[in-house]
């Protein structure tokens, strides 16, 4: 979001000048990376209360809650917060929060050659997309190393957003979300698709449709993900589902399963999956793989009371290091 720049040591960044940019950080996870839904709001209200316009959420995990919600969009609508989240690492099609809440930006991930990558999350609450494969950034003890992952994502996004609104600070943080997914580098499907979004963030296409619109232009109402943009004529290009509402998340009408996997530096080996004996066959009922370097995964499924099977594998053959902390999962449901 802001190294500083021009000084020949280490990298740069979307903000590379220090006298344009200030940070406030706010730490709503624990060191090993675990934490609660209310433990990101205290965090996410002590920077509304510091006066950050824009925040970004390398986090995600949970169901939808009615309280976070209204949280949320009370900064949004009222405050005038921009508020960015990863779209989340397991690769599938459920909804990751906080980034699935309308008021919240979703940011997929694609690598260099701009193409979706393998862990993204995909559905009709992805807004715009940014780099997450392989993002050089700094660590502890002065050291670099490149990640990958959704995290990587939400603050290039985060970043382009302060970068734009710096040069039109009269605009609105909802004129801000519609000019960065108005002008985002449509990708995949034409127009707006799960994968994607509208497309990959645009920092120069941002600036120049601010440049032409002004900060005077309507924006529509606050839904998310392709229902979000009304200056974008492309409707979503498969058929979305209705964005989540506040109403009870449907009963689990078999058992829940529930999945832990904290991943190591090759998160591409790891694969697992879950499955029944059906009529003599075996059926997969669900499965996971192309995980982030370095991530914390956590899935919660509702799956079948015959699916007994539990397997998980790594690709390249050197197995599952605890030592290592190369891999912890737990299977909480038996038959």
């Amino acid at each position: 979001i802001g190294a500083i720049g021009g000084n020949d040591n280490g990298v740069t960044s979307l903000n590379p000048d220090p006298n344009k940019f200030s940070f406030f950080i706010a730490k709503g996870l624990t060191d090993g990376g675990g934490g609660t839904g209310s433990g990101v709001l205290q965090a996410v209200e002590k920077c509304v209360d510091e006066g950050a316009k824009i925040i970004s959420m390398s986090l995600g995990g949970g169901g939808f809650s009615t309280t976070t919600n209204e949280t949320f969009s009370g900064y949004y609508e009222e405050e005038g917060v921009l508020l960015i989240a990863a779209a989340g690492n397991d690769g599938n099609s459920a909804y990751n929060y906080p980034a699935s809440y309308g008021s919240v930006m979703s940011v997929a991930a694609v690598d260099s050659n701009k193409n979706k990558a393998s862990f993204s999350q995909f559905n009709d609450q992805v807004e715009i997309a940014g780099p997450g494969v392989s993002i050089q950034s700094t660590i502890p003890g002065n050291k670099y190393a490149s990640w990958s992952g959704t995290s990587m994502a939400a603050p290039h996004v985060a970043g382009v957003a302060a970068l734009v609104w710096s040069h039109f600070p009269n605009c609105s943080n909802k004129q801000i979300r519609e000019a960065l997914i108005a002008s985002a580098q449509d990708l995949g499907a034409d127009g707006c698709d799960h994968d994607y979004g509208f497309g990959l963030v645009d920092a120069k296409g941002a600036y120049d449709f601010l440049s032409e619109k002004g900060c005077n232009f309507p924006t529509g109402d606050t839904q998310g993900g392709c229902y979000q943009c009304v200056e974008c004529t492309s409707s979503p290009t498969s058929s979305p589902t209705v964005p989540p509402t506040t109403s009870s998340p449907t009963p689990c009408a078999g058992k829940t399963f529930h999945l832990k996997l904290k991943i190591d530096s090759y998160g591409g080996e790891t694969s697992w999956k879950v499955t029944r004996q059906h009529n003599n066959n075996v059926n997969i009922v669900k499965s996971g793989s192309g995980y982030a370097s370095n991530s914390v995964v956590h899935v919660e499924e509702c799956i079948p009371n015959d699916a007994c099977t539990f397997e998980i594998f790594d690709s390249h053959g050197d197995g599952k290091s605890f030592r290592h902390h190369s891999l912890i999962y737990h299977y909480i449901q038996q038959c």
